[in-house]
């Protein structure tokens, strides 16, 4: 503007000492109309003052909401890298290998190598906001593990809202090894449900309560952690007594039809010794709610409770869970679904079973792990799941429910974990008696085993 202001000014200088050097020429001219062209020249030089300063001013004005958009904007792209590096991603490329001797095929060519795994997970906070996300793919099926957005209410308080852990039993697993145990495997310990969850700690105390509207997102199979189907299919060939037509090539069991709706669920638990490295939880815990029927349209109920100790003292880790649970299900006819009102039918990885409608389910587990400077190994695990069910009533998996009452079902699983920086191995021995027809295990009074191994690499 100072430039401005000079040439303005001797613009006027300019003007002045023109008319001063021809005085003499103009004496006898007017000299009021002098006066007034030396004003009109004036006011013109104060116009072209102002039009300048007002351009310069709305440059500034511009030049200044330029700079604020520009901030904002780098705003906005600080704030995205700062949530997405404190976004932790993840994943886990896995192959496995199964001996079955029960299996013909694998006796005569020593058991099978396959692809396990591949899963992809996201962990993150932006904030107060919380989100975890893991999908797997496995051979032929895949499935949302966990997908949930949270709010970090206080320093005690967390709210959950999707696809979320329910709050029961020994967290987070319910077992010390690779294959599970007979509680997980019936859907109550590590079992995801859609809803909403709020947990609290405050010092020694844990509390969890939550509502889930459904037990999973669809009534397939093709999820993580049993739950009652919802199908709809109907049985073919299927007499009253839930006999197969053996002279019918396309009879076959249908579903039960039954899914958990609109369910409570609730645990507390206290450790002592907390903050040390010898500590002893005791959890109680319960789930309970609506047993709708997609067959007959019609609501029956379900509920379960346990008591649990989780330990960990040290180096070694162990656990004990005693459980009890009924379903209470309005199933359809016995030639409808092909199904025994004494069994609920539950599925989870693309496969279904049957489990006992009632009963009492108990486990037991202990870990060990020891740190090693082998080379590349770091570290060793053994572990040992030993779990049992305790049926109120008749019950059999084989048949739809409808064949010859078996024993007590026991389920044992003796292993070891290698660790070698990402990579890992799991070596498991899996003994079973009448565990569930559990991926195609007899259940004929006779204990059977299945060895196997699950090695791969997590990033």
């Amino acid at each position: 503007m100072a430039q401005l202001s000079f040439k303005a000014a001797g613009l006027a200088m300019g003007v002045t000492g023109t008319l001063a050097f021809a005085a003499p020429a103009l004496a006898q001219q007017d000299t009021e109309a002098m006066q007034r062209q030396l004003d009109a020249l004036r006011a013109q030089v104060e116009r072209m003052e102002q039009q300048l300063d007002a351009q310069q001013s709305t440059t500034t004005a511009d030049s200044s909401q330029d700079t604020a958009q520009t901030r904002d904007l780098a705003e906005e792209n600080r704030s995205l890298i700062e949530s997405i590096q404190n976004s932790q991603f993840s994943g886990t490329l896995q192959m496995k290998g199964v001996y079955n001797d029960w299996d013909q095929v694998d006796k005569d060519t020593g058991g099978d190598m396959n692809f396990g795994k591949f899963t992809l997970g996201v962990d993150g906070q932006h904030g107060d906001f919380l989100y975890s996300f893991e999908y797997r793919f496995y051979d032929g099926y895949q499935f949302l593990k966990k997908g949930w957005m949270g709010y970090q209410a206080s320093d005690n308080d967390t709210v959950k809202v999707g696809l979320v852990q329910t709050p029961f039993g020994n967290m987070d697993y319910g077992y010390l090894g690779w294959y599970g145990n007979l509680p997980y495997l019936a859907g109550f310990n590590d079992n995801q449900n859609a809803g909403i969850k709020w947990d609290h700690s405050q010092g020694a105390w844990d509390t969890s309560l939550a509502f889930f509207k459904s037990d999973q997102l669809g009534d397939s199979n093709e999820h993580y952690g049993a739950n009652a189907i919802g199908g709809t299919s109907d049985a073919v060939g299927v007499n009253s007594q839930g006999v197969l037509d053996e002279d019918d090539p396309n009879a076959a069991r249908g579903n039960q039809g039954n899914t958990e709706e609109n369910q409570l669920a609730g645990r507390v638990a206290y450790t002592f010794g907390q903050g040390t490295d010898y500590t002893t939880e005791i959890n109680f815990s319960a789930k309970g709610g609506q047993l709708y029927n997609n067959q007959t349209n019609e609501s029956g109920s379900n509920w379960q409770a346990a008591v649990g100790l989780n330990g960990s003292y040290g180096s070694w880790l162990t656990q004990l869970q005693a459980t009890a649970y009924e379903y209470d299900a309005e199933n359809p006819g016995t030639s409808e679904s092909g199904i025994s009102d004494d069994v609920i039918q539950v599925g989870a990885f693309n496969f279904n079973y049957l489990i006992p409608a009632e009963g009492q389910m108990y486990s037991a587990s202990v870990g060990y792990s020891m740190n090693v400077n082998w080379g590349d190994i770091d570290n060793l695990y053994f572990y040992n799941d030993f779990s049992y069910i305790s049926p109120n009533g008749d019950y059999t998996p084989a048949e739809g429910g409808f064949g010859e009452n078996v024993d007590d079902p026991m389920l044992n699983d003796l292993g070891m974990k290698v660790t070698a920086g990402p990579y890992y191995a799991w070596f498991s021995v899996v003994s079973n008696k009448n565990a569930l027809g559990y991926f195609g295990s007899p259940t004929d009074g006779n204990w059977h085993t299945s060895l196997q191994t699950n090695f791969g690499l997590n990033f």
